[in-house]
């Protein structure tokens, strides 16, 4: 056996010269202290055999990769949580719709018919009248209170407008007296 080496011991660099990434001259010095140092030698056996045994190991993880596998699978959470939020909101929102639909179909049967604005009513009639130029607001509206008539549209655009009266020839002959506002008034 050869005596132990007088030179410092290079325990810095024995990791290093097991998995062979020393440079010539770093590993031309720890070969010459291994011949002389039991101690070193052992400590290279050991880490030898330990490099060995994560090898067997194979597809061992480090923590390294670990917690790279960790922190993918935290963000996947974040991820599905922050895109979970619309299925209850369209769920919701489907819900209001369907409740919407529901009373609007209810009020809908309830309601009395609709009757166009312009049409006549039952028992009813509509005039045709064309109104004096000077004639004021103020004398129309007496004038179709006074023969019982109800403005249903117009001005049209030869300025007649139609009203929906309950007799028509009592009212057509009120129209008619009002020479100064009315200046036509004829049935439909």
């Amino acid at each position: 056996m050869i005596p132990e080496s007088n030179l410092p011991h290079p325990e810095p660099l024995l990791a290093w010269f097991v998995n062979g990434t020393l440079g010539p001259s770093e590993r031309a010095t720890v070969e010459l202290h291994l011949r002389g140092c039991a101690r070193c030698r052992d400590e290279v056996a050991f880490l030898g055999a330990l490099r060995q045994g994560v090898k067997a190991l194979g597809g061992a993880e480090g923590p390294g990769e670990l917690g790279r596998k960790r922190l993918l699978r935290d963000l996947q959470a974040e991820r599905r949580a922050a895109r979970a939020w619309w299925r209850p909101a369209l769920a919701a929102a489907a819900v209001v719709i369907v409740v919407q639909g529901a009373v609007l179909a209810g009020l809908w049967w309830r309601e009395a018919p609709i009757a166009p604005l312009g049409g006549p009513r039952a028992g009813g009639a509509t005039v045709q009248i064309q109104f004096a130029p000077t004639a004021t607001e103020a004398q129309i509206r007496a004038v179709l209170q006074e023969a019982g008539a109800t403005l249903i549209d117009g001005p049209g655009a030869s300025g007649v407008y139609r009203v929906r009266v309950e007799k028509t020839e009592p009212a057509l002959a009120k129209l008619r007296a009002s020479t100064e506002v009315v200046r036509h008034a004829a049935s439909e």
